[in-house]
């Protein structure tokens, strides 16, 4: 994969790349859930045990499904970040049927955002 461009010199516009980065965070916060009760098992062998552990190991835990999200986690940001495009194009087509009907040769250029991340996608790169 190469590197990853600001959303200015990678041709997306911002609102795509926040939405982007809302997915994979999404992504992040979903798997430091399904985590949290996996690592409740683990002694405290490992780490110590005490009270500092019990404070710190959802912070360690959070911090592990973070980096997860950023190599591509399981896919759920790719499935949440269709869904808003898939939402943002449908909404888009209706404010510029609505538009349309209203007066003619207003264009709204809101479905911008959302086809060139969907172009960007359906080209097999990674959402994160």
């Amino acid at each position: 994969m190469g590197p990853t461009l600001p959303a200015t010199l990678s041709g997306q516009p911002p609102r795509a790349e926040a939405m982007r980065e809302a997915a994979r965070k999404f992504e992040a916060q979903a798997l430091g859930a399904l985590l949290q009760p996996a690592f409740a098992t683990v002694s405290g062998g490992s780490f110590g045990g005490g009270a500092a552990e019990g404070q710190w190991r959802p912070m360690l835990v959070d911090a592990y499904a973070e980096a997860w999200s950023r190599q591509g986690g399981i896919g759920l940001a790719a499935s949440v970040l269709q869904e808003m495009l898939r939402a943002q194009s449908a909404n888009a087509s209706a404010s510029a049927s609505a538009s349309a009907s209203s007066s003619a040769g207003a264009g709204g250029g809101t479905g911008t955002d959302a086809a060139n991340l969907s172009s960007t996608l359906e080209g097999g790169e990674s959402p994160a």
